[in-house]
């Protein structure tokens, strides 16, 4: 009995002896195998998040603060080697990125104002030896060889930064950022949950409604804690979009971040499930479908969709083949719950309520701020509207594909009607309306996923097939009565996304002097202009773009502006500006000897770092500076 018992206790001590072993094991797994690369164990706080909505793009990263101050020390987030160090001035500016092959990692460092002594002497040669400024180097794997919390670089304002900071990303083998936040920094404060500011739903073709109407309708829901509900009940009707604006902060600080999960259920089951932790760079400009790129577009807002929208090829769903739209054609409530939720668990919850109704042609009063439209299209629907007439009856004749159809009001708001078409039934040439005859304008489909070419008068227009997200009802213009010296190819409005990159063949009808100085600009106020550039292939003019929008072709012929600031034998700094085509490029040189000049785009500004310290800067001294069209200004002078 003794010997049982002393086998039972060894084999229980065993058990706990390995339980307690694979626990250790797995609190050890479970820890940040990241160091924090900016002023460890001590609080930072964070002035971006990974997955935020950057206007063309997904923010790949987190960006920690410096107190408005450069030169704060970087260092190595894990053991490693340096791969790659990038020196630009726009983008992430001074960058640098180490791999952790233990790890199966990469972790980024941007924005930087040098690297470490050992780094910056070998970019400086490289410099020299390349004569070049900007640099995208790959050293070998033995040249610098790093270990967690070695000194790497200092922060700094480099690239495009709109104040000092620190970017820093992770990530996986297949270079795809990941959510730094997710591996829990102690460094970074937050238990405060995201903010909801609007819901937004919007009818997904032209039998659905909302609030017996077509179109997007903005809720601003009430908010106790992190509960935030819209108390009024909403008539809904067919298929239905629900988008979602809001923000994300951490404490202490009043940056407006990004939220990266987010999950909607209906009527308690699940209808789709976001978590922007990964996002691939060749698949970030998807942000344009992931937001509703015509909302931002004409209001400067940003409504995320709670459903996956054609042309739509992120992987951060999970959701069913109705892909996130809500159908609704009873008569039911229906309970809406979305939930809200950062890097760091903090939740919000949004409730609201839908009541199943069928459309009715109704008059709708709405307020004294209602301004009458005459059309516009919204996804696959043309929506116009006519004042109603007495002696004209409910009807209005849409004239498409060679036949007249009679269509009736939708509905009535205040004094007026509203008509729907849907697009993919035929293009309208005219529309007979209210006593009137409208003309939409729109002169083709274009469709996505196609190789599709379109001729006029005016310009010519090559879409690829990966140019477009979604079809494209296209509405072109040429214009030349504006200005006697202007003209100006409106293609389309630049409330529609493009992919990837069209190409414009324009036939200027003006007559250019100096063709080698001319160049296409985008405009949006027909005054204020950006350079696009494009090239003459004989009489026409071509240019590749990735956004819709109005045209001009522009002279330059100003060369570029130079403002010293200092010139001696240590230094030699200036500005350098050009009023239209801007800055292609510049040179240095010292008795014919080539000069590195640092170049910072947004300050404008230019300085000089020799690779010879003790070398003077003696002699014949000149600067030439060349803009996009190659205009040339110098700066000759003698530093004795």
């Amino acid at each position: 009995m003794k010997n049982y018992w002393k086998l039972k206790l060894s084999r229980e001590g065993i058990s706990i002896l390995l339980f307690f072993n694979i626990y250790i094991l797995n609190l050890s797994a479970q820890e940040n195998p990241y160091m924090f690369p900016v002023r460890t164990d001590q609080q930072n706080y964070l002035s971006g998040t990974m997955g935020e909505l950057r206007g063309t793009h997904f923010h790949a990263g987190i960006d920690i603060k410096t107190g408005g101050a450069s030169g704060l020390k970087i260092f190595a987030a894990a053991d490693g080697y340096v791969s790659r160090i990038k020196v630009n001035g726009g983008g992430y500016g001074n960058a640098l990125y180490i791999a952790h092959p233990q790890l199966g990692t990469t972790t980024v460092y941007g924005h930087l104002k040098k690297y470490n002594e050992q780094m910056a002497d070998y970019v400086l040669k490289e410099q020299y030896k390349r004569k070049s400024f900007a640099l995208d180097l790959y050293p070998e794997k033995d040249a610098f060889q790093v270990k967690k919390g070695d000194l790497v670089a200092f922060s700094g304002n480099s690239g495009s930064s709109a104040g000092p900071h620190l970017h820093f990303e992770i990530r996986d083998k297949y270079q795809r950022p990941l959510n730094p936040l997710e591996y829990g920094f102690s460094e970074i404060k937050d238990n405060i949950s995201p903010t909801v500011h609007k819901i937004g739903l919007k009818t997904m073709n032209k039998n659905s409604r909302i609030n017996n109407q077509f179109g997007f309708f903005e809720f601003t829901p009430s908010r106790i804690k992190n509960e935030y509900t819209i108390s009024k009940t909403i008539p809904v009707y067919g298929e239905i979009g629900i988008l979602l604006m809001g923000h994300d902060r951490l404490n202490n600080a009043s940056n407006k971040n990004g939220i990266p999960h987010l999950n909607m259920r209906v009527d308690d089951q699940q209808i789709i499930d976001i978590t922007i932790d990964k996002i691939p760079f060749s698949k970030t400009r998807q942000i344009m479908c992931y937001q509703d790129y015509q909302i931002k577009a004409k209001e400067s807002k940003s409504f995320q969709k709670l459903f996956i929208d054609d042309g739509n090829e992120l992987n951060i769903y999970k959701t069913d083949s109705n892909k996130g739209i809500i159908y609704i054609k009873d008569s039911l409530d229906h309970d809406i719950k979305i939930t809200l939720k950062d890097a760091y668990g903090n939740t919000s919850i949004v409730r609201f309520k839908v009541k199943g109704t069928n459309p009715q042609v109704t008059a709708i009063k709405n307020s004294k701020s209602f301004k009458p439209f005459r059309h516009f299209v919204v996804d696959n629907t043309l929506v116009f509207m006519g004042k109603k007439a007495e002696n004209n009856g409910f009807f209005t004749h849409v004239y498409a594909n060679r036949m007249s159809y009679e269509l009736s009001s939708s509905y009535y708001v205040n004094n007026y009607s509203v008509y729907l078409w849907d697009l993919r039934s035929g293009m309208p040439d005219s529309i007979e309306m209210c006593g009137e005859k409208i003309y939409p304008g729109l002169e083709m489909i274009i469709p996505s996923e196609s190789d599709f070419k379109y001729y006029k008068s005016e310009f010519d227009l090559h879409f690829y097939a990966k140019t477009l997200f979604d079809t494209l009802y296209l509405k072109s213009d040429y214009m030349d009565e504006l200005a006697a010296d202007k003209e100006f190819f409106e293609i389309s409005e630049d409330i529609y996304p493009l992919k990837k990159n069209m190409k414009i063949t324009l036939k200027p009808k003006l007559t250019y002097q100096h063709k080698e100085k001319v160049s296409a600009y985008y405009t949006t106020d027909l005054n204020n202009f950006s350079f696009q550039g494009g090239e003459w292939v004989k009489d026409k003019f071509e240019l590749m773009t990735r956004t819709l929008g109005k045209y001009t072709l522009l002279v330059d012929t100003v060369p570029p502006k130079i403002k010293v600031v200092q010139q001696n034998r240590d230094y030699f700094r200036c500005y350098i500006t050009d009023e239209l085509s801007g800055i292609k490029d510049y040179e240095l040189y010292i008795n014919d000897r080539w000069i590195l000049m640092n170049y910072d785009p947004k300050r404008d500004y230019i300085w000089s770092e020799k690779l010879d310290k003790s070398l003077p800067f003696t002699g014949n001294l000149k600067l030439k500076v060349r803009d996009n069209v190659n205009n040339e200004k110098i700066y000759s002078t003698t530093i004795n």
